[in-house]
């Protein structure tokens, strides 16, 4: 059985994940907020994601926290109904984080297939707009080499 200095290392490299986590989404949120150049609909795409990500972020501490505590609950000893109670807690509270970070993948992607597709409609109208001024003013169309 481990020690409860091993349940508290990893605890605490969990949480230190976490909180890691957190600085960073802060550092990126303050980032795309002050960023001007970004339209109403990034800005509320960046503002909920940085919503979802701290969630995961503050249970990723959490659960660090809580695994870290493991070794130094006498409970556990006494009473094995309460640590299979605990330990189905952690493992529901580990499924519900990979869940906050497969919506949060699946939120990016669909947010990062939008942003390419009116980039790619974009490109499209202004190889139309060229390829008119070319034929107004007669000139060959140039071959781009991709």
């Amino acid at each position: 059985m481990p020690t409860a200095s091993t349940y508290l290392g990893f605890g605490s490299m969990v949480s230190a994940v976490g909180i890691a986590l957190v600085l960073f989404h802060i550092k990126s949120h303050r980032s795309h907020s002050t960023d001007e150049s970004l339209s109403e609909t990034d800005h509320r795409f960046f503002d909920h994601q940085y919503a979802r990500r701290m969630q995961t972020s503050a249970l990723t501490i959490t659960l660090g926290a809580l695994i870290g505590l493991c070794g130094y609950l006498k409970v556990f000893e006494d009473s094995p109904i309460f640590a299979t109670f605990y330990v189905i807690t952690l493992l529901l509270l580990a499924l519900w984080l990979i869940l906050l970070a497969v919506g949060d993948a699946i939120a990016t992607r669909v947010y990062s297939s939008r942003l390419d597709r009116r980039h790619r409609d974009v490109c499209k109208s202004l190889q139309q707009a060229l390829a008119e001024v070319r034929e107004a003013h007669g000139l060959e169309p140039h071959q781009y080499s991709e």
